[in-house]
């Protein structure tokens, strides 16, 4: 094992401080979006103060009414009046606090998760493969969960704490300027020492945010490959990798809630010295033990006041210091939320070059490397409108690597790629081309919006006709609800053909002008092999039809062979 330096250890300490100041910039950039509902909890949450003050104020009166002045209590019918408004409107306030921060935190997790959604559809399919799914539906998912308390409960709570314990001083000096001395000297205490502890907390709660990433990721591939790790025996000795891999996110949690313990038992320990000096202090004032400043006349309704003040002083500070994890974690979050944010994607500037052209598609001196390693090299390549041609080559030549230059999941690393004369890009090849690969994804839905994928602009009768071109009707029809049947994620209950023709239709009611199948015959028997290219043939007769295949009996039927 390496020993850092102290050399070292200053430029990780460096780092992950930038890192941190970052993280905070982006959280506070964000922060624009819900400025105006973040301010009105806070001016609830002062108001609610205020109240608390007139509160204690009509307790410590109403108190000293019945046992020092020995007043009957229906002559103090008012201020009982008054304290049950005060208490009706505290509630109040507290269910606006929550329902207002509540709309804060799903502003805030909406529009990130949106942003996180998008950036992973200009990254494209090519970048989603390269990671793991359960890491980046966390990113997604669990990590913007985290945003809710800093947002919600974080930012409210800090204006209020600049502003709140401020009214309470003032309110407190004029009936004992000693008690107002100790909230002044004692408060600024909890937010130092709050900061101090703190400091680890960032850190921890994005190593533990880390764990869990690894540990979805990790998670999520092995149930989807159970079947294979129970056919090869593998099942037990991966269920032990997974508790190993789970106890090391508990103890990154332990490590995090350890931090949450001690800064709460420090702040309770400080708050709490605090109560008990004003407690102390009144008291032997009304006993006559002091004689040091306004303990020498000191009424009971001013020792009550004062008392019933002195936690809810401290309650603002507790409640930022409880809610500082929230931002702890936020910042963890957003470490990770950026790591995928900030990953850039280039593509052709939206200025595209276009030019008059005669084909299809037309790729000029095309190449394309990945880490120095050169894939496809100087490829040629027109097709004519109408054209129907195979792609063919070993595996690892490139093909799939074509179909993604083609759809625009990937840039060219030298060359040019027109589709219809204009410089492709993912969207405009989205509007040309109908794409079908060899394992189409069939989500858990019905026949029917399984081939419309929900979109609302395809009717009915467009859904039916594909699917009686496609085939789909042909097994369907024995189905209990025909194309409105509901079917398992992955096509599961269906026949890899069946599937096929779903995909198919899908494709045809596009109605694209050009057609991209990626081994549509992969896994078929013969008899459904000849049944799909016939299909194929007669759905897509009037297109631009690129198949890559190995398949002879595609092969022969396309009116032009392409070998990488």
């Amino acid at each position: 094992m390496k020993i850092l330096s102290h050399n070292d250890n200053q430029t990780a300490y460096d780092e992950n401080k930038t890192r941190e100041k970052h993280c905070l910039e982006w959280l506070k950039s964000k922060k624009k979006r819900v400025g105006s509902l973040i301010n009105t909890v806070a001016l609830i949450g002062v108001f609610d103060g205020l109240l608390i003050i007139i509160q204690s104020a009509l307790l410590a009166f109403i108190v000293h009414h019945l046992i020092i002045e020995k007043q009957p209590w229906n002559l103090l019918l008012d201020y009982f009046i008054l304290l049950s408004i005060v208490f009706i409107f505290r509630s109040i306030f507290s269910y606006f606090i929550q329902t207002l921060g509540f709309k804060v935190a799903v502003v805030i997790k909406r529009s990130v998760r949106e942003e996180c959604l998008n950036k992973l559809s200009i990254l494209g399919p090519a970048y989603v493969k390269q990671h793991q799914s359960g890491a980046l539906s966390s990113s997604t998912l669990e990590h913007t969960e985290a945003l809710e308390g800093y947002f919600s409960r974080y930012l409210p709570q800090q204006i209020i704490v600049s502003i709140l314990p401020l009214f309470m001083i003032a309110a407190v000096m004029p009936v004992n300027w000693v008690v107002g001395l100790i909230f002044l000297v004692t408060g600024p205490l909890i937010p130092f020492f709050m900061a101090l502890i703190g400091m680890g907390a960032a850190s921890a709660q994005r190593n533990q945010f880390l764990a869990m990433s690894r540990m979805s990721g990790y998670f999520l591939d092995r149930l989807q490959g159970l079947t294979t790790l129970k056919l090869f025996g593998q099942a037990d000795a991966e269920l032990n990798r997974i508790k190993i891999i789970s106890s090391g996110f508990c103890e990154k949690t332990m490590d995090v809630l350890r931090i949450a313990f001690l800064s709460s038992a420090a702040l309770e320990f400080f708050s709490a010295v605090a109560v008990a000096l004003v407690a102390v202090y009144v008291g032997l004032g009304l006993l006559g033990l002091v004689r040091f400043g306004p303990a020498l006349d000191i009424t009971l309704q001013e020792a009550l006041f004062v008392l019933l003040l002195a936690p809810e002083y401290f309650n603002p500070l507790k409640q930022l210091a409880v809610h500082y994890h929230d931002k702890a974690a936020a910042v963890g979050a957003a470490d990770h939320i950026l790591t995928l944010l900030e990953k850039q994607a280039v593509f052709y500037k939206p200025n595209r070059q276009t030019e008059d052209s005669a084909f299809s598609i037309e790729l000029k001196n095309v190449s394309k490397s990945y880490q120095q390693k050169p894939v496809i090299k100087s490829l040629n390549l027109q097709i004519k409108p109408g054209e129907k041609i195979a792609i063919i080559g070993e595996s690892g030549v490139g093909k799939t690597t074509l179909c993604n230059l083609l759809l625009g999941f990937e840039q060219v690393t030298d060359g040019t790629v027109f589709i219809n004369g204009e410089l492709v890009n993912q969207q405009h090849a989205i509007n040309n081309i109908a794409w079908v690969g060899q394992q189409p994804t069939i989500f858990y839905a019905t026949i029917s919006d399984n081939i419309s994928l929900l979109n609302m602009e395809i009717t009915k009768q467009q859904i039916i006709d594909a699917a009686d071109s496609a085939g789909v009707t042909e097994y369907s029809q024995h189905l209990e609800n025909g194309l409105h049947t509901l079917i398992g994620e992955n096509g599961y209950g269906l026949s890899g053909g069946q599937v096929q023709r779903i995909a198919l239709a899908r494709a045809f009611v596009k109605n694209a002008p050009i057609v991209l199948l990626d081994e549509p015959t992969s896994h078929l028997d013969q008899e459904n092999k000849i049944m799909l290219i016939e299909k194929i043939e007669r759905l897509f007769k009037d297109k631009t039809l690129i198949i890559v295949s190995h398949d002879s009996e595609i092969i022969k039927r396309m009116d032009r062979v392409v070998s990488l």
